[in-house]
């Protein structure tokens, strides 16, 4: 399988590393995240080793994880990606006004159940 079809696949940031079976590898393209994530590794004692790659037209950072710290360091990623996730809805009027119109249906659904029973 071709590494670009690997990659349309691949839902997580992370992947065995490719020549040493004890560590895994994340990745972040976003720089400002990446740096996000280094201090936050830094700041919970989980040894890395970090490496900036350039691919195509675009910059990969990469840190190399042993296996016994990923699990804390899949939780400093997912800490990461959450400071720095954008809003499904971004305009809070439009999300509170869907907000509203759901939980209207759901009680216009509720009392007509109530009401043919």
């Amino acid at each position: 399988m071709s590494t670009k079809v690997e990659n349309l696949f691949n839902l997580t940031n992370y992947r065995d590393h490719p020549d040493n079976d004890s560590y895994k590898v994340f990745f972040h393209y976003n720089m400002d995240q990446a740096n996000h994530f280094k201090s936050l590794l830094e700041k919970e004692g989980i040894q890395f080793e970090s490496f900036l790659e350039e691919e195509e037209e675009k910059q990969v950072m990469l840190f190399g994880v042993h296996k016994r710290d990923f699990r804390k360091a899949m939780l400093q990623n997912d800490l990461s990606y959450a400071a720095f996730k954008k809003r499904f809805i971004p305009n809070s009027w439009l999300r509170n006004a869907i907000l509203i119109v759901t939980i209207g249906l759901v009680l216009f659904a509720l009392i007509g159940y109530i009401i043919s029973n």
